[in-house]
């Protein structure tokens, strides 16, 4: 996504020479006359309409508990902490109805024999809470890690003692009310990992359902801070015309470099124009783009901080800044996290918590000021509300990202997928709406896929299904979609095609979708059998 924009951004960017011109005494400070980029904007944006920012408010909650919705949407403040938490069981993994799914016709008693010769065909048991019993498995919080009970082998050749102090497997059922202990955290011991959090099951009691509270209140929204803002061109040092020129030609060589992908050729090229004039800001700038095109952070942080400092009131170099920043500090995060963890980086889920993004922010406020247009810094700074926890100026800038670039699908799916986490569903689906009448076909298979799951939300199925075909029509081997759809066509009766879609959910080889896999071989254990 970056990438394609640093090409695009610098491809047309050649600065002519200025032959001819004397400069200008030594002695006497001029004003930059060095143009700056062309800033990242539709040439045509369509108008769009969007419902307004909700408030974002949670039901008040018993104290020393804390509610599924509260923790899935604003759970960052007790991350790592042993919490109470008061909900539904929505879901609970059952291992013999899972392989009974995959194997419809093994008998049970085949099946437990199956799993005391071979454990390994079970997954770790885990249950989902949600704030009722018909709380969507979406919307339900993970509770992982839970307690098993021993298997065959490990009773027959395990101590007594250590079976007698095997850990009590919990006795629960699907619509139980319960209070789990446990440890919320964005990844367990055992590998489970959730990005919006997951429960580390400690311990779990039945409790008699207390009436809902009808207080709301707001999370804390930070207040953007009063940065300043420099709009007037800035003086600088006269240069020659041959150290210009010279400067300049290799400026244009670094662009041409950038555009043909040849980043490092790029680099070279930027560094001499630097190196030749040192007041090169453009150079500093491409030079930043090149390594942002190669994911090198840092070393675009600092190539472009050069530019800020020389002509600071350019909204594009905040812009470029800000998102250096951004994600050079989330690639320090999520090193750091791999090696403490002992994965590699691209198996960590980061934990915003951890990140550092005043700087960014502030980069970014910084480039809205000066060119409210440049959609894409409206964009970075509602993700860096969103790692900052700050629900409703992310809604702020994400919904600004779409009226200045009604094209640019991110910016509606980063706004749905925060409005469904939240359960603003109308919110959602007239953005998902929105979204796919303005983004082109071939990239609006996301966006059906957040409608088809407002529409589900409501219970509006033939909506849903239609929604979910849609998205699959861009994108036929989506698991994920079929997974939804698949549970649509149970809930309306219709098993050929949930069976279809079911099936194909449990012959998915991503790893990411376990959980699904989990669910819809339970689904198809249910399901009528296919007559032959």
């Amino acid at each position: 996504m970056i990438k394609r924009a640093v090409i695009l951004s610098l491809a047309a960017l050649v600065v002519r020479s200025t032959l001819g011109l004397a400069a200008p005494p030594a002695a006497k400070l001029v004003p930059d006359d060095l143009p700056g980029p062309q800033l990242e904007v539709p040439s045509h944006p369509a108008k769009v309409d969007l419902p307004a920012v909700p408030a974002f408010e949670l039901p008040a909650t018993e104290p020393g508990f804390h509610s599924p919705r509260e923790l899935r949407v604003h759970g960052q403040p007790v991350l790592g902490s042993e919490i109470k938490v008061k909900g539904y069981v929505t879901w609970s993994y059952d291992c013999a109805a899972a392989l009974a799914a995959g194997n419809p016709k093994a008998t049970r008693a085949q099946i437990l024999v199956s799993i005391d010769t071979n454990p390994a065909l079970c997954e770790a048991p885990k249950f989902y809470l949600g704030d009722a019993k018909d709380t969507a498995r979406d919307s339900s919080i993970w509770v992982v890690d839970v307690p098993r009970a021993p298997n065959k082998l490990e009773r027959q050749r395990l101590p007594k003692d250590q079976i007698n102090a095997w850990p009590a497997v919990p006795k629960i059922t699907v619509g139980d009310h319960v209070v789990a202990t446990g440890t919320w955290a964005l990844q367990s011991p055992r590998g489970e990992h959730h990005s919006n959090g997951l429960l580390i099951y400690k311990a779990v009691e039945r409790t008699p359902p207390t009436p809902p509270s009808t207080t709301a209140t707001a999370p804390a929204a930070a207040v953007e801070p009063a940065i300043a803002v420099v709009t007037k061109i800035p003086l600088r040092k006269p240069v020659s015309d041959p150290v210009r020129n010279a400067s300049v030609a290799k400026l244009n060589e670094c662009n041409k470099a950038i555009a043909a992908r040849q980043y490092d050729a790029g680099i070279a090229a930027c560094d001499a124009a630097t190196k030749a004039w040192d007041g090169n800001h453009l150079a500093w700038y491409a030079w930043a783009s090149a390594h942002m095109a190669k994911g090198e952070w840092p070393q675009a942080t600092a190539a472009v901080e050069h530019a800020v400092t020389l002509r600071p009131d350019l909204g594009m170099y905040q812009l470029y800044h800000g998102i250096a920043l951004y994600e050079a500090e989330r690639q320090r995060v999520r090193e750091a996290q791999a090696a403490q963890e002992h994965k590699k980086p691209d198996e960590v889920t980061i934990n915003p918590s951890a990140l550092k993004l005043d700087a960014a922010r502030d980069a970014l406020l910084r480039a809205t000021k000066l060119a409210p247009e440049l959609w894409r810094a409206h964009y970075y700074l509602g993700r860096v509300y969103r790692d900052l926890d700050d629900a409703r100026h992310a809604a702020e800038q994400f919904s600004l990202t779409v009226t200045t670039h009604p094209t640019y699908r991110f910016g509606y799916i980063a706004l749905l997928e925060l409005y469904r986490r939240w359960d603003y569903v109308d919110q959602a689906l007239a953005i998902g709406l929105v979204g796919a009448a303005n983004v082109a076909p071939a990239e609006a298979g996301d966006l059906w896929f957040e409608v088809g799951m407002a529409y589900d939300a409501k219970r509006a199925d033939d909506q849903a299904i239609d929604a979910f075909t849609k998205a699959l029509a861009s994108k036929p081997d989506d698991a994920s979609a079929k997974f939804q759809r698949g549970q649509i066509y149970v809930r309306k009766g219709d098993s050929a095609n949930a069976r279809r879609d079911l099936e194909d959910v449990v012959k998915s080889s991503d790893p990411r979708l376990a959980p699904a896999k989990q669910l819809a071989t339970q689904l198809l254990s249910r399901l009528p059998a296919t007559k032959r």
